[in-house]
């Protein structure tokens, strides 16, 4: 960033630089008009996209289309190839096809090969020949710019389609490699993000996250701020395949608000992203938000000439329906959903349609129909009788495979052929454990840590943005000063405060590389203790033992961990080493509360005002959640209790205590038991912060005390 340096004489330079600006950018502008409509391409502000607002853009755009078919052949051509190879996307999708049939040939090409993104999805022999009838012409002309758009085109089929992954990789691979020989900025994000599908599809998630961030940073250097909204939503989907679905409504939610600021005209992103939401508001149980995130997406829909996510809009929100208790109504909408998704998109996600119907109709009774969901999805799912097998030679959409099992093994279960569910439930337990392996687990808690810290990289940037306008301002203030004043007492004393204000702030920005480094410290650190906390529960998962909620275990250690990093950056201050342990526990509590709560189990706490040195927050906020985990897990039956935590000032330190009136447990069965996951990690957390964890269980209940091992030596305090 260009510093300004603080003269100590009047500087009237500066006022003759404003000067010049304004005249440059008077003339500018008003040249820029006369340009535009005295040019013989009538297409100059195409690509203007930080210069012109989005209505004069659009406005060029479509005074663009008329003009362009009355201008000389090299003229079409040259407009055309530089908006296909950089894809500003200020011309409707609408127009291209009437505007290509205009065109000269050279020019008509690339533009129709462009445009076949928007409709290779379609099922049919006829699009598949339209596809192909294009790179017969490409090859004749030796384009390589529309072939590589072709090739994407062809990759969108497939996958749209369910077709096998590899052809779509390899198509893929050969788009990506004429894109950026032929230098395509346009086109390279959406590839890379198209690689980045195939890839989280397919379980690789590291692969995915890589893929990624190469789109994201290739949409950033192009200006392409709507463009990075794809990617914030992608990347949700992530999270949301692995059950993190609080961390995918917010990005989402981030997604719709680039959408709606870059791209508002751009429907069918606001369609996919609205749908997504919904549904992952509906898995977390948030029914009502979920039918009103679906109603946005369905309006949406009407303003769009694409049927394509109709079928699952309506089949997600039928599973919200019924959520909040309206059955009948659901699954009407989901029969209707049904042909919808066959007829638009993958097929899997059909199969897993008709297998919710079948269980609705088993619960209500309706075996004929049950039964003819069921044959219905095994011949989408399994052709010509490949069985369950098939599943695992060719999974297509790992994700939708692995659904597909889980709900025919729990749809067998339920219709009393145990004998049936076998096969399903053990090709569930291997594609899940094919799409949860630690180096994946470890890919997504890095895609994470990359947002967090774009977010606090801008937050720094903002400072020194801070640090840069008092420059500004107190150069400002002490010409001013000297103009209207000229008092030599009152212009040092202006500029003494002044400028100490101004060294305040440089030193505040100063900061940002201590701080960023402290950051990475303690998240390289927290991520390593993350990575052990799934061994110890993929190791329980393959030794056998019960692996139930797992995966919102983890979630809950990782949201702890974030809750850390949080009270770091906005309660404690770069050089500090304690932050107030109150709020931070209160918060957990709070979140563990929303995610594992139960109406019928009360949780109360009272929590000491005291500093705690910031590495030793970790652990102690891991050794809360797994006690309340526990707590609500195990500990109470039908009937319900209470959980109470405080923890409160002893002399120089601090004692944690975790009380509940539940059932109690075995605690010699347990010591006996090697693989007692939970034991000990709860005494390796308690040995991280120098404490010794101590337990006292009966019928009555159970009493969990993290008290210091020496005097000095656990949690030291500093009371307010």
């Amino acid at each position: 960033m260009r510093k300004v340096r603080a003269g100590t004489k009047p500087d009237y330079r500066f006022w003759r630089i404003v000067a010049l600006l304004l005249a440059v950018s008077s003339l500018t502008i008003s040249g820029s008009n006369v340009t535009f409509a005295q040019n013989k391409t009538h297409c100059d502000l195409l690509w203007q996209n930080t210069l012109v607002s989005e209505d004069r853009r659009m406005e060029a755009a479509r005074e663009c289309v008329e003009k362009l078919p009355s201008l000389s052949p090299d003229e079409q051509v040259s407009i055309i190839r530089d908006y296909v190879t950089r894809l500003p996307q200020s011309i409707d999708p609408s127009q291209y096809e009437d505007l290509a049939s205009k065109l000269v040939p050279d020019a008509a090409l690339p533009l129709k090969a462009y445009a076949a993104r928007y409709y290779s999805h379609m099922p049919g022999a006829e699009t598949g020949k339209r596809l192909d009838d294009l790179m017969a012409q490409a090859n004749f002309r030796n384009d390589d710019l529309s072939k590589a758009h072709i090739y994407f085109a062809r990759a969108i089929r497939v996958f749209r389609l369910g077709g096998d992954h590899a052809v779509m990789e390899s198509y893929l691979q050969q788009a990506l490699g004429l894109a950026l020989e032929g230098k395509m900025s346009g086109l390279l994000p959406f590839i890379y993000n198209a690689l980045a599908i195939r890839a989280k599809v397919d379980g690789e998630y590291d692969v995915a996250i890589e893929q990624y961030q190469k789109s994201l940073a290739v949409f950033e250097a192009n200006g392409d701020f709507a463009g990075t909204g794809i990617i914030y939503a992608n990347i949700g989907n992530i999270f949301s395949d692995l059950g993190d679905n609080i961390q995918a409504i917010k990005l989402y939610r981030q997604a719709i608000a680039i959408y709606k600021k870059y791209s508002p005209e751009n429907v069918d992103r606001l369609i996919a992203v609205y749908t997504n939401l919904g549904t992952a508001l509906s898995l977390e149980e948030q029914f009502d938000a979920a039918i009103t995130a679906f109603d946005e997406a369905r309006r949406y829909s009407k303003d769009s000439d694409s049927s394509r996510m109709n079928g699952l809009i309506n089949y997600q929100n039928a599973v919200a329906l019924h959520g909040s208790g309206q059955s009948e109504t659901a699954i009407l909408m989901a029969e209707r959903s049904i042909d919808q998704i066959l007829q638009n998109r993958d097929p899997s996600e059909a199969a897993n349609a008709l297998n919710w119907l079948a269980a609705r109709y088993i619960e209500s009774k309706q075996f004929t129909q049950a039964q003819g969901a069921l044959g219905r999805a095994r011949q989408i799912m399994e052709p010509d009788g490949s069985g369950t097998d098939g599943l695992l030679e060719n999974p297509g959409n790992t994700f939708w495979a692995q659904e597909y099992a889980e709900s025919m093994g729990a749809l067998f279960i339920a219709l009393g052929r145990p004998v049936d569910a076998t096969p399903y439930l053990d090709v569930a337990l291997q594609l899940s454990n094919s799409r949860f392996d630690q180096e994946k687990v470890k890919a997504i808690a890095n895609s994470q840590l990359l947002f967090e810290l774009r977010d606090r990289e801008a937050r720094l940037s903002t400072m020194q943005d801070q640090a840069l306008i008092a420059d500004l301002k107190l150069e400002q203030s002490r010409l001013q000063t000297i103009l209207i004043f000229a008092i030599a007492i009152s212009i040092g004393l202006v500029t003494y405060f002044l400028y100490r204000s101004y060294l305040s702030q440089k030193r505040l920005a100063a900061s940002k590389d201590t701080f960023l480094s402290e950051i990475h410290h303690r998240t390289k650190n927290n991520l390593q203790i993350l990575t052990s906390l799934l061994n110890m529960d993929i190791r329980r998962s393959q030794s056998g033992s019960p692996a139930t909620g797992s995966r919102r275990d983890a979630a809950n250690r990782a949201r702890t961990m974030a809750l850390v990093h949080d009270h770091i950056y906005n309660h404690g201050k770069p050089s500090s080493t304690k932050i107030d342990v109150k709020p931070f526990l209160e918060n957990l509590l709070e979140l563990l509360s929303e995610s594992l709560g139960n109406a019928d189990v009360a949780l109360h706490w009272d929590i000491v005002s005291a500093k705690v040195d910031v590495d030793r927050l970790t652990p102690l906020g891991l050794l809360v959640c797994e006690l309340i985990t526990n707590a609500y897990k195990h500990a109470f039956d039908d009937r319900g209790g209470k959980i109470e935590v405080s923890l409160v000032g002893k002399p120089g330190t601090l004692e944690l205590v975790v009380k509940d009136n539940g059932a109690g447990f075995d605690q010699k069965e347990a010591e006996r038991n090697t693989e007692s996951v939970g034991l000990l990690l709860l005494e390796d957390l308690a040995d991280q912060i120098d404490g010794k964890l101590t337990v006292q269980t009966n019928s009555n209940g159970t009493i969990w005390t993290l008290a210091p091992q020496k005097s000095n030596d656990l949690l030291t305090i500093a009371h307010r």
